[in-house]
Formats: structure tokens, sequence, C-alpha cells
């Protein structure tokens, strides 16, 4: 079974083929804020890719849309729609609450 780690956590999972990077990280014990509810609408869920892309399954046209407006098509994908084919290592955003009680990505 491919595993994931998760940085700056330092934590990761063995997962099954398929298993999506959110739903990875979800078992690792970390959560990755996702704001459309994992339908690939936003880029809250992006993540850097540090290890592994070639182990992830290729990037579909809605996710490489999202990416390329936010210009990070090149080092990231989105955890809930990039699975998991062999072992990958991933660092998610540092979010971070601010006095107001708003989340804000660092």
């Amino acid at each position: 079974m491919p595993q994931i780690w998760i940085l700056p956590d330092d934590l990761g999972a063995r997962v099954r083929k398929g298993t999506s990077l959110l739903k990875g990280a979800e078992l690792a014990g970390v959560e990755i804020m996702h704001s459309c509810g994992g339908i690939g609408a936003c880029t809250s869920c992006r993540v850097l890719i540090l290890d592994g892309r070639e182990h992830l399954t290729p990037i579909g046209s809605a996710e490489e849309e999202q990416l390329t407006e936010s210009g990070i098509l090149d080092s990231h994908r989105l955890a809930c729609q990039a699975s998991v084919l062999g072992d990958v290592i991933i660092e998610r955003p540092k979010w971070r609450s601010s006095p107001n009680g708003t989340v804000t990505g660092g």
C-alpha cells in the first residue's frame, strides 16, 4: 500500500491506491481545509508536492484550470482531486486563525 507523508505535521499513513490526498491526510490525522466541499471548485486544499508527483493520478481539466489561475500548476495539486498511486510527500498550507476568527493561509 502506498504511503502519504504530510509536512509540516510530520505525519503519514498507508492508504489504498486511489485514495485522494485529502482522505489520506485525514487518515493520517491531518486536517486540510477544503472550502468547496472537495469538488475541486477552489484551491483551499492545494498542497505542495515535494516528492512522488509521478505517483498521483493525472490532473483533470477543472483542477488544471484552478491551479493555472493561481499560478501554481507546476508545484501543487488539489488534495480533493489528486489520488495516490504510490508513495508521496506533500506539504499542506499553514493555516492560522486571526484574532477576529477568520482563517488565513501562510
